[in-house]
């Protein structure tokens, strides 16, 4: 059986200790960097700090987290008033001696050299139970919810059998629930609860353990097929009893039912919530992408004629975006070809084909494969008389040009096949393809967007006849 006292410490505290001071609780004695300050008697997790003269001054107490209810600390003065504060950040421990005395340090009361008097007497003049009094608000408002479930739950007449059937008052079946036992985990067991609609629908799980306080910190929360939770507070529930008796199931139930889910035959709810979320999910990852889907626009085909209507073209895999491609291997030429939609009739044209589009603001141009690419349709980032500055959508770090007079465009960059392409390298190309003595490598930045902008106006200029 593990030791519920350190479970509560472990579970509730993080961050980086502000303390300096070795802690020591010997016999009786606080001891702070080896220097006894106090004495320190603990009865039934109630600590009480006395003088070294036995003089008592007050005494203290760990209230633990309970789910999202945070915990607490309870001071006690010897006059009787109570304050209540937050944990501080003690950094971890496991020792709750030293997690009380590192909380008595952060409020002043103790000091390396034993108790100030005057922190004391000024802290305790006065009460302070606000967190109780949060918590037990947030009890009453649990409890509230709890009533008007069950309210409803007797209306209909629910109830749960010992195999997990649901029925209802006119002794119709309504659902499924399932417990099943996931195992020890080392500490305590694991368990999930399945509630499903009589088509064997999957409409909600719960995970928790069997044991109270590790449920309280992480929520026994609900989570239902169109992605909502509710969180319930169930203690001592038997685990091993039929289902009929089980408080988690019961509350479970109870809480779908109250919170619309009706349970019965719940397949068109489902089927239509799971459509429309993969569709709200499909337009998310549409409006993400780098693809382009039913913009106005136009097309100038290979034999220059323009055709207008919306344009769509995909220059990355939706179904890779939205994680539906299971390691397959997509052979697909995004960006290879677009279509036109006019009048609800589809027309598809090919990059290959040097067709020219634009969508919206946008303007591609086809071009032929490169060293770097197959062909694909790129983006227009600058024209000149037939010739352009391209962009490739899918790396946009990377620029083309592509001249008239040439059939394919050039990368004149830096990257190579093998590594970073050396600037000899670059010169080659750059000379071969534009073959124009006029114009100087050495003058251009051919890796970025102005660069290959300026080459683009000085061959219009000096070399284009």
């Amino acid at each position: 059986m593990m030791n519920t006292k350190i479970f509560v410490i472990s579970t509730m505290l993080v961050g980086i200790s502000v303390f300096s001071q070795e802690i020591k609780i010997k016999k009786g004695e606080l001891l702070l960097d080896d220097k006894v300050v106090a004495k320190v008697e603990d009865k039934k997790e109630v600590y009480s700090f006395s003088d070294l003269n036995g003089q008592p001054k007050f005494s203290v107490k760990v209230f633990p987290t309970i789910g999202t209810e945070k915990g607490w600390v309870e001071f006690t003065g010897q006059n009787g008033n109570v304050k209540e504060t937050e944990f501080a950040d003690t950094g971890f421990t496991l020792s709750e001696g030293k997690l009380i005395v590192k909380n008595t340090l952060s409020q002043g009361l103790l000091t390396k050299d034993g108790f100030d008097e005057a922190k004391v007497n000024e802290f305790f003049k006065t009460t302070d139970r606000s967190l109780t009094q949060d918590r037990e608000n947030n009890k009453a408002a649990q409890k509230k919810v709890d009533d008007n479930e069950n309210v409803l739950a007797n209306e209909r007449g629910i109830r749960i059998d010992n195999s997990g059937k649901i029925w209802d008052k006119n002794k119709e079946l309504t659902g499924f629930i399932k417990r099943v036992d996931l195992g020890y985990n080392g500490v305590f067991n694991d368990y999930e609860y399945r509630v499903y609609d009589t088509n064997q629908i999957q409409i909600a799980t719960l995970n928790c353990t069997n044991y109270d306080r590790a449920n309280a910190q992480r929520g026994m929360k609900i989570m239902t097929y169109d992605n909502k939770v509710s969180e319930i507070s169930v203690t001592n529930n038997s685990f091993s009893g039929p289902l009929s008796e089980d408080k988690v199931a019961d509350r479970m139930v109870k809480r779908l039912i109250f919170n619309g889910y009706t349970l019965g035959d719940m397949k068109s709810t489902v089927v239509d919530s799971v459509n429309q979320r993969n569709e709200a999910a499909e337009n998310q990852a549409k409006a993400n992408s780098l693809n382009i889907y039913n913009i106005p626009g136009y097309v100038i085909d290979k034999s220059g004629a323009k055709k207008e209507g919306n344009i769509t073209i995909e220059f990355e895999s939706l179904d890779a975006k939205m994680g539906r491609e299971k390691g397959m291997g997509d052979l697909t030429n995004y960006g290879g070809s677009v279509t036109l939609n006019a009048e609800g009739k589809n027309e598809f044209f090919k990059a290959k084909d040097g067709v020219k589009f634009c969508a919206g603001e946008r303007c591609f141009v086809g071009v032929p494969g490169t060293d770097m690419f197959g062909s694909k349709f790129t983006e227009i980032l600058s024209e000149n008389n037939g010739s352009y500055v391209l962009n490739d959508v899918r790396n946009p770090e990377d620029f083309y040009l592509k001249l008239n007079n040439q059939p394919k465009a050039v990368y004149l960059g830096e990257k190579g096949g093998f590594g970073k392409r050396k600037p000899e390298k670059m010169k080659k190309i750059f000379d071969e393809y534009v073959n124009c003595p006029a114009m100087n490598f050495s003058s251009y930045d051919t890796t970025t967007k102005e660069g290959l902008i300026k080459v683009l106006n000085d061959y219009q200029t000096s070399c284009k006849k």
